[in-house]
């Protein structure tokens, strides 16, 4: 007969006998099972005695310092509909990560207003995660001019994420003048006066590897992306700065999520991943962006089971990044990572000068911003670019490329 659940009492008797037996993170990992399986039902007298079961370290590492519950959920359909559009501080009546003296609002353990934490959604799911001062200064520094050129290989006026870009997506036109089938952006001299103005600076890139694909009737075999001129020190430089994101992932709330996207991982040939000389990372590639206020918008192309994770790099204010679902908002800064679910619907507010001001066009203060993932479908690359190539050169014309992969390797 199938074990029928615990209740919540006795799941709570059975989280303190096991107590003893577990380390540090695993009696975390077993907080965050619990709260998944019983959220808003568990007393909050017994989970704040759990919680202070966890040493605050502990705590600190995996954004359980804090623990906010989004204040509204006004649901994915509303949420979807905001695509596209531009975000500011009407979307949301909670930040988190200011060092404001903003009063905590909401179902808060432990808050540190301007500290590591997470917010979870009514359903108490995680939201975000928020880890201050995580990366090493030096480290950062090291990697900034890397970072520097890897954002800056396109624009996003004339590119291909017309939603993020706040622009949609038209039909691109042929030197001859015909139509192309081919969608994306609008070109610079195509946008509107205030689209011109917050897009002219704004450019993205990616570092690591990309899947297989099809765009404009071209086939594209699983190929490497990183910008031209990237020497072997770059790529060493980047996966010290992947792995060290990567543990802030593992040690963190989400640690499952970790597991998930590393399982996945795991199964990829090394060739397409993002290591170090200590071994691979969860991730396949880093996408870059400079001075790119986000409009709302929902990540694709990244591993479902896996969640978001982000760092940015430079001096300025705003940008913060807005889930207008859930109307909350959080602010991150050079040195934390903040992981997030980057498939609920999100963008950012204006970027400012480091003062506050609206900065002048073409003199937008440097933001610079890492997303790490998992690219979907890479476990299906081959085991070495050469072979990669080998086999897409022998595909027919017309045939999947998905279920030629499944053939190859039958």
């Amino acid at each position: 007969m199938p074990q029928q659940p615990l209740t919540v009492e006795e799941a709570i008797q059975d989280w303190w006998e096991k107590r003893p037996h577990r380390s540090d993170l695993e009696l975390l990992s077993a907080l965050a099972v619990l709260e998944k399986q019983y959220g808003t039902q568990l007393p909050r007298k017994e989970l704040f005695k759990i919680h202070c079961e966890i040493p605050r370290e502990v705590r600190e590492r995996s954004g359980a310092t804090a623990i906010l519950t989004a204040p509204a959920d006004i649901g994915q359909e509303e949420a979807l509909k905001l695509c596209g559009q531009l975000l500011d501080n009407r979307h949301y009546t909670k930040l988190f990560g200011s060092s404001s003296p903003e009063p905590a609002r909401g179902d808060a353990v432990l808050a540190r207003r301007s500290g590591s934490g997470m917010i979870v959604t009514g359903a108490r799911e995680p939201l975000c995660i928020l880890l201050k001062n995580v990366l090493p200064k030096d480290l950062l520094g090291a990697v900034r001019p890397i970072v520097r050129k890897a954002a800056t290989q396109r624009k996003i006026a004339g590119g291909n994420r017309g939603v993020a870009a706040g622009t949609g997506m038209v039909q691109r036109r042929k030197r001859n003048g015909q139509i192309s089938n081919i969608k994306g952006a609008p070109h610079l001299q195509d946008l509107s006066d205030e689209d011109y103005a917050r897009l002219r600076s704004a450019t993205d890139g990616t570092f690591g590897f990309n899947s297989r694909g099809v765009r404009g009737g071209q086939v594209y075999p699983c190929r490497i992306t990183h910008y031209s001129g990237a020497l072997p020190r770059d790529f060493a430089l980047m996966g010290v700065l992947a792995r060290t994101v990567a543990e802030a992932f593992k040690r963190s709330w989400v640690g499952e999520k970790w597991e998930a996207q590393f399982a996945k991982a795991s199964q990829t040939a090394p060739t397409w991943l993002i290591r170090t000389s200590e071994g691979i990372t969860p991730f396949t590639t880093i996408t870059c962006n400079s001075r790119w206020r986000t409009a709302a918008h929902v990540d694709k192309g990244d591993l479902k089971e896996g969640f978001g994770v982000m760092c940015c790099l430079g001096d300025f204010e705003g940008c913060d990044l807005v889930f207008p679902r859930y109307k909350v908002a959080v602010r991150y800064r050079e040195g934390d990572v903040l992981l997030a679910n980057v498939h609920e619907v999100h963008g950012n507010t204006p970027l400012l000068n480091p003062d506050g001001s609206v900065p002048i066009v073409g003199r937008e203060p440097e933001r610079l911003v890492c997303v790490f993932y998992y690219q979907e479908k890479m476990e299906q690359c081959e085991r070495t670019i050469e072979k990669e190539h080998e086999f897409i050169n022998k595909r027919e014309r017309g045939e999947s490329t998905k279920k030629k992969a499944k053939a190859a390797k039958a």
